[in-house]
């Protein structure tokens, strides 16, 4: 009986000390048509982010314990129209960017701890600007009638 209870005890504390963890692999495919006309050439051509910038990412959340959460978000620009990823320059910008390299998380690339007094994030992230202009924007910062930053 009393080995019983121990075992239950032991089970119970188990349970109770595992963390609850999630990670989420996401993204977008936006691929385009575009036909142009003009007085030198017409084109028609398959583009990519036509509405939505095309991107792959993964986002993770683990629960630490004691109303901690420890987060993670890795995003990429993706062209669909060639298989290439988004480039950036050597200070992580996209003027002066070359090449098709390899994958790079030029879009966003945070990890955080999170609680009751809100969230901690470090990392490559959207700025408070951008954030403010794209939820405003009918086209989503994207498209023919964005107000393109």
């Amino acid at each position: 009986m009393k080995k019983s209870l121990v075992a239950l005890a032991v089970l119970a504390a188990a349970g109770a000390a595992s963390a609850q963890s999630s990670v989420t692999l996401f993204g977008i495919v936006d691929a385009t048509l575009a036909q142009g006309s003009g007085s030198v050439a017409n084109k028609t051509q398959l583009t990519n982010s036509g509405y939505n910038g095309s991107r792959l990412g993964f986002r993770g959340v683990e629960d630490l314990g004691g109303g901690l959460k420890g987060g993670f978000w890795l995003e990429a620009g993706v062209n669909n129209d060639n298989g290439s990823f988004g480039t950036s320059s050597t200070n992580n910008q996209a003027t002066g960017a070359t090449g098709g390299g390899g994958m790079t998380f030029n879009r966003r690339s945070t990890v955080s701890v999170g609680g009751g007094f809100g969230e901690v994030r470090l990392g490559r992230d959207y700025t408070p600007h951008f954030w403010t202009q794209t939820v405003y924007d009918p086209f989503g910062t994207n498209g023919v009638g964005t107000t393109r930053l």
